[in-house]
């Protein structure tokens, strides 16, 4: 039988466990969009993000430390299921133009998903007074919006002028 989740604690630690998961998802699937695209700066796009990742999982890992606990993963289902969603419309065998297009939403839908996450964490330790994982989790939560700011240009200048509309 699973422990009850009772405390502010546990949950910040079933949180901080999510995204250390879905951090480490996430670096996989950059990996693949950045080899999938053949636009220069979409994959450099993928590319800087995925080392932001890494720091980001690197952040992680020093929150895990201050509160005393090993790096753990837990299994993320919402970020499995925008994994999911991706590797299904792979099957669609879609052209260049459109997966390009269509992994700057997947990119969108996974920043966006981690920014909630980023921002319910930092919530959750200011509560229960964990003032000195704040800055760590801020800084994770700024490369999120800046990664989001950037695909969101990306797509509103994305040359759709190839791709038919019906």
């Amino acid at each position: 039988m699973k422990q009850k989740t009772t405390t502010l604690h546990q949950l910040f630690e079933h949180d901080l466990k999510d995204m250390y998961f879905a951090e480490h998802q996430l670096l996989k699937a950059l990996k693949t969009m950045a080899k999938e695209t053949k636009d220069d700066e979409i994959k450099k796009t993928f590319e800087k993000h995925y080392d932001q990742t890494v720091g980001q999982v690197e952040r992680l890992r020093k929150v895990f430390h201050i509160i005393g606990k090993k790096p753990q993963a837990k299994k993320c289902p919402g970020i499995l299921g925008l994994i999911e969603e991706k590797k299904e419309f792979s099957k669609e065998r879609p052209t260049q133009d459109i997966l390009d297009l269509y992994n700057l939403g997947a990119a969108t839908k996974a920043e966006r998903y981690e920014i909630s996450a980023y921002e319910a964490m930092i919530d959750s330790a200011l509560k229960h007074d964990m003032t000195e994982v704040i800055p760590y989790l801020e800084e994770n939560l700024k490369e999120e919006h800046e990664a989001l700011d950037k695909v969101k240009l990306l797509v509103d200048g994305f040359d759709t002028s190839r791709i038919a509309l019906v």
